[in-house]
């Protein structure tokens, strides 16, 4: 029982973070991007800026929307700062050309941007985040994809940059490894899931998000799918966000962001239809809900199994992956001993990496099978 337990395990875990990989590389290597609009052909574009208490950045968030090189005219600008009780709103509405969208009553994410959307008048709409940085070319690059009628909507880059005490210094690296998942995940159908940082889609395509969603901008990004419409991936489209200041916000946040994970997994299902959406089924499944359910208990599991047959039988090879496991959990401690201490080093940074963010998995299944996780989200400080 034990050997089995820990093939499967060791099956799970590598399948989903270099299997599932490989497999897109194979099967998407002779696909080719298609072409972007002309210059001036670029479609209206709606921005919706979700604000809660950041009067620290939206001055700045908005200096950089509007340098953004694309057409003024084809541009609204909307700041859904619903609930703030700081300066955001005041702050926003002294730049020109901004609806800003302010009540006191504060609902969520999801509701801000449900009420955000009716007031969009341009056909594509984009989503952002007052916390990241867009480069000047950024909106052009992520409007592109929209050429191709299939295209639904186009996930941005998101670039995490490690400050000087900066919580999670590994964090950076692993969003180059997703980076360049998306890209296998566009040339084969369709990227799974996108970042709220920056994501753009088509406004009649939008599906209204239910109040109680922890993670909106997945739930908009899998119904662009469920309306057999593509979300392609722009590598070019640059936003950049520092890491956050301390583990403490670190890890409230990938614990939000897990239990929105496994909240999602019942609200769309559907997705898992294999008759109905043969190739997004198959990689939500080897993308979301191997990593969101499996991937976390996998790793504990991998762990017991591994020295229970190290003691009961004391293969060669099963000794050396225990050595090797026991020295990975020494590096992410070490690496978790540095993160205190504001300090890091590349060898230690992504075994803790690895942890703590399986850790916060496994923290955000209990925390929303308990009731406990709320839809109203803490922003970490960064």
């Amino acid at each position: 029982m034990w050997v089995v337990l820990f093939y499967c395990c060791a099956g799970v875990i590598v399948y989903s973070y270099l299997g599932y990989p490989v497999l897109l590389y194979i099967f998407s290597f002779w696909r080719k991007r298609k072409h972007g609009f002309n210059q001036g052909d670029e479609p209206a574009v709606s921005m919706i800026i979700a604000a809660y208490n950041e009067e620290k950045v939206i001055a700045s968030k908005l200096q950089n929307t509007l340098a953004l090189d694309y057409p003024s005219s084809k541009l609204q600008i909307i700041v859904a700062a619903y609930g703030s009780t700081d300066a955001t709103a005041t702050l926003a509405a002294s730049f020109d050309h901004v609806l800003v969208l302010h009540e006191k009553e504060r609902k969520g994410k999801a509701a801000a941007i449900n009420e955000a959307i009716k007031h969009a008048i341009h056909p594509i709409v984009v989503l952002t985040d007052a916390n990241t940085a867009l480069s000047t070319q950024t909106l052009k690059q992520l409007i592109a994809p929209f050429a191709d009628e299939q295209t639904g909507a186009v996930a941005g880059e998101k670039k995490v940059i490690s400050t000087e005490g900066a919580a999670v210094s590994g964090e950076g690296l692993y969003w180059q490894y997703e980076s360049w998942l998306k890209k296998q995940e566009t040339k084969f159908y369709t990227v799974v899931g996108a970042a709220g940082e920056l994501f753009a889609l088509r406004k009649e395509l939008f599906v209204p998000v239910p109040e109680q969603t922890i993670t909106d901008d997945f739930f908009i990004s899998i119904n662009v799918n469920l309306k057999h419409k593509k979300v392609q991936y722009a590598p070019h489209a640059v936003s950049t966000e520092t890491a956050s200041a301390s583990l403490a916000d670190e890890w409230k946040r990938k614990v939000r962001i897990a239990a929105g994970g496994i909240q999602s997994l019942s609200f769309l299902s559907k997705a898992l239809n294999l008759f109905l959406y043969p190739l997004l089924a198959f990689q939500f499944f080897s993308h979301r809900v191997l990593r969101w359910v499996f991937c976390a208990p996998a790793l504990l599991l991998l762990f017991l199994s591994n020295l229970l047959l190290v003691i009961y039988s004391a293969g060669e090879v099963l000794v050396w992956l225990m050595v090797m496991q026991i020295l990975f959990y020494l590096f992410a401690l070490i690496g978790w001993q540095l993160a205190r201490n504001h300090r890091s080093f590349f060898l230690f940074n992504i075994p803790f990496y690895i942890v703590f963010m399986h850790a916060a998995m496994l923290a955000g299944i209990a925390r929303y099978a308990n009731g406990q996780q709320s839809v109203l989200w803490e922003k970490a400080e960064r």
